[in-house]
């Protein structure tokens, strides 16, 4: 039982690392767009494909968009 606890929460460190990961390639995005990068250099300095940038730009918008509801 111990060995499944411990899966869980490796599990969950793993989730929160992936998730910090994102939300800080989504404040690089926000910036770069913000400078007027090309999609191409966005997508080098961010080492990700275009349908990960298309995915994390949708994010970006409904982030922004829960924001401005605020």
């Amino acid at each position: 039982m111990c060995n499944y606890s411990q899966y869980l929460v490796q599990k969950g460190e793993n989730k929160g690392k992936k998730e910090g990961r994102e939300d800080e390639k989504l404040e690089v995005l926000e910036q770069l767009e913000q400078l007027h990068f090309s999609d191409k250099r966005i997508m080098k300095i961010l080492k990700i494909d275009t349908e990960y940038l298309m995915s994390l730009r949708s994010k970006l918008q409904s982030r922004q968009a829960a924001m401005a509801d605020d």
